[in-house]
C-alpha cells in the first residue's frame, strides 16, 4: 500500500498525471445558458434579423421536419413572425468547457401568409438548442436546433 501510495505521489509531483481541459476553463453557468436561449426567443419575436443572425454559428443547422440551414431559417422567419412564446421546463446540460444543451417544451405562435390570406400556426413542441462556445471572439452562439412536436 504504501509503495502505491509513493507511486501516485511522485506522479502527481512530477506532472504525469494530466490535467483534463476542465481543469483551466471555468464552465458557463446553467444561468448564463438559459438567458441565451431566452434573448434568441426574444430577438426572433422582435424581428431583429441582425441580431437574430449574430446569435448562430455560421454551420447551424435546424432540424425539424425538414432539415434546413441558417439561411433558409431566417427566409422563414422573414416571412413568418413569431407572436408569442412560452419556453417550460427549460433544463441545461452543460457538455464541455465550451458547450452545451438547453432542452425545454416551447408552445409559440407565428403569423404567416400575408395581410390578404394570413395563416396562423401554433407549434407545440419539445426542443433541445446545442451552444457552442466560440474559439476566438468567447462567444456562445446555438449550432443545431431540433424540434419536435410534443404528445398532447
Amino acid at each position: 500500500m504504501r509503495l502505491l501510495l509513493l507511486v501516485i505521489a511522485s506522479l502527481v509531483a512530477s506532472g504525469a498525471v494530466a490535467q483534463t481541459p476542465a481543469a483551466s476553463t471555468p464552465l458557463p453557468a446553467s444561468i448564463d445558458i438559459v438567458k441565451l436561449e431566452q434573448n434568441l426567443w426574444t430577438t426572433m419575436a422582435e424581428g431583429d434579423f441582425g441580431t437574430v443572425r449574430s446569435l448562430f454559428t455560421e454551420d447551424f443547422i435546424l432540424v425539424d421536419e425538414h432539415i434546413q440551414a441558417l439561411d433558409t431559417l431566417l427566409i422563414t422567419l422573414k416571412h413568418c413572425k413569431l407572436e408569442s412564446y412560452e419556453l417550460r421546463d427549460l433544463q441545461v446540460r452543460i457538455l464541455t468547457p465550451d458547450s452545451a444543451l438547453t432542452a425545454y417544451h416551447v408552445v409559440n405562435t407565428f403569423q404567416c401568409g400575408t395581410a390578404d390570406k394570413p395563416t396562423v400556426m401554433n407549434n407545440d413542441n419539445n426542443s433541445v438548442t446545442v451552444w457552442v462556445r466560440q474559439p476566438k471572439s468567447g462567444r456562445w452562439l446555438a449550432q443545431v436546433h431540433t424540434e419536435t412536436p410534443a404528445k398532447p
